[in-house]
């Protein structure tokens, strides 16, 4: 049987309230999982809030390994660009500077760690040969603006997380 997937998101103080099965990952404005980002526009000049978004893993698998994520595109227009990086330790999302590079547009590695969102936080492991619930490292993203970044949305950006089963 193969394991079943689904992506967390965590908001508020130290990213510690939780939203399950999240369907999208728009930046926008504010550090919630529910307003609409065209309710909480990036002015040009201004950062998105950050986020943390997990996978969470769940059925039955031999073994989980080589876990990475990457984006196709972390600059997608002028004055815009996409930073991120995979976290270990909490942080509390806000609309400064993460002083993040540039998101992976190769792949950096995750790792797995343990059985719920508090737990998500941690060094964790490169592989797992647990089933039940098993939850990632969470990705830490941010949107970033200059002034010379143009009104409207951007396009559509993929992030590809990738991992080997058995």
């Amino acid at each position: 049987m193969a394991s079943t997937q689904t992506f967390s998101e965590g908001n508020g103080s130290n990213a510690g309230t939780e939203t399950t099965s999240r369907g999208e990952m728009n930046w926008k404005n504010v550090d919630d999982s529910t307003t609409a980002y065209s309710s909480s526009v990036i002015t040009a000049g201004n950062n998105s809030f950050s986020k943390a978004q997990a996978i969470v893993f769940a059925g039955t698998w031999n073994s989980l390994s080589s876990l990475t994520v990457k984006v196709d595109n972390n600059a997608p227009a002028t004055g815009l660009s996409i930073v991120g990086v995979v976290r270990s330790a909490s942080f509390t999302p806000s609309a400064s500077s993460t002083g993040d590079g540039a998101m992976s547009t190769s792949g950096a590695a995750v790792n797995f760690t343990g059985t719920s969102w508090a737990t998500a936080f941690a060094a964790g492991s490169s592989s797992s040969t647990a089933g039940g619930t098993l939850y990632t490292q969470p990705l830490r993203t941010q949107l970033q603006t200059t002034s010379s970044a143009a009104p409207g949305d951007i396009a559509s950006r993929t992030f590809t997380w990738s991992w080997t089963e058995s």
